[in-house]
């Protein structure tokens, strides 16, 4: 049981760390996405002078730096992230509150399937170390590795939809559209997964505490599960933070190929609209979930190993 003194202790720290990490990426994104050349409104065609003077001082680019610089997080203070400049009809709010559930329920089910997929073939592997399977789920992660999902989503359409008609092409609705798209968002961490769990588990069976607890007559089973896959998955859960927060947010190739409205197109394209607004704001939304799934990786330490204080610097 965590305690209750250590687990305040560290929920107030992270908290804290929190809001300075936030505050630190708000300033750097500020900082420089105004040393970007160019203007967001100097791509407009055929506008008026006049029309993009108003323009600026409607959204307030026509003050100073540093009072945009405090208008800014003055209203991030209220969760306001401000107006699109490029969606005239929507605010930041809006956009994130429309794409961000579909990119959320891939993300979701890509991670699922990364798991389960490969922590299952890294197991398997350690355990028939230098087998038929150890080979098989190996060369089924090199690929995941090696290929990118530029040509998986391509790959996985033609063979799944088109040729053999089991999911359909592209587009967002049933979850028969969400299939191939999470298996193309997912492959790739599957792949790392059943890398790192297959490296670890083998660790881990060459130390002595397995040959101990195999030389009291433990089961197979009991050795595995108790000792093995629980100490082995530590650094797995590790790369879970920053893998959750990139799945989850989106990713620009694998919802353009399927024709998915997530999230992942307003990470490029209001870089290349220099649409200021979206950026911060999907940089700061990011962040959060960064730092959250960082902060939920954290907590599971606890859980798995009591050993590990939560309250004591970690």
């Amino acid at each position: 049981m965590l305690e209750v003194k250590g687990l305040i202790q560290f929920l107030l720290r992270r908290l804290g760390m929190l809001i300075v990490t936030l505050w630190v990426i708000v300033t750097l994104t500020f900082i420089l996405m105004h040393a970007i050349p160019g203007d967001p409104f100097l791509q407009e065609k055929k506008l008026p002078a006049q029309t993009i003077e108003n323009l600026k001082k409607f959204y307030g680019l026509d003050k100073p730096l540093p009072v945009q610089y405090v208008n800014y997080l003055g209203n991030l203070m209220k969760l306001d992230l401000g107006p699109s400049f490029k969606s005239k009809t929507r605010t930041v709010n809006d956009i994130i509150k429309q794409n961000f559930p579909v990119s959320a329920q891939l993300g979701a089910q890509s991670i699922l399937f990364a798991l389960i997929t490969g922590l299952s073939l890294g197991v398997i592997a350690a355990l028939r170390h230098n087998g038929t399977l150890d080979y098989t789920a190996m060369v089924i992660a090199v690929i995941g590795v090696s290929v990118p999902n530029i040509i998986l989503a391509p790959l996985f359409i033609k063979i799944f939809a088109v040729e053999l008609g089991w999911f359909p092409v592209a587009r967002w609705g049933t979850f028969a559209h969400t299939v191939l798209p999470s298996l193309a968002l997912g492959f790739q961490s599957m792949a790392v997964i059943a890398r790192l769990m297959r490296s670890n588990m083998l660790e881990v069976l060459n130390q002595d505490y397995i040959k101990t607890a195999k030389s009291k007559g433990l089961s197979s089973a009991v050795i595995v599960w108790r000792h093995t896959i629980r100490n082995a998955i530590m650094p797995v859960i590790t790369i879970l933070g920053p893998l959750t927060a990139a799945l989850l947010t989106g990713t620009f190739v694998v919802e353009y190929v399927f024709g998915i409205p997530g999230m992942g197109k307003y990470f490029v394209t209001s870089i290349t609209d220099r649409d200021y607004p979206v950026i911060l704001g999907t940089t700061i939304f990011y962040s959060a979930i960064l730092i959250l799934a960082n902060f939920l990786v954290d907590f599971a330490y606890g859980l798995i190993d009591p050993r590990i204080k939560l309250g004591k610097g970690r």
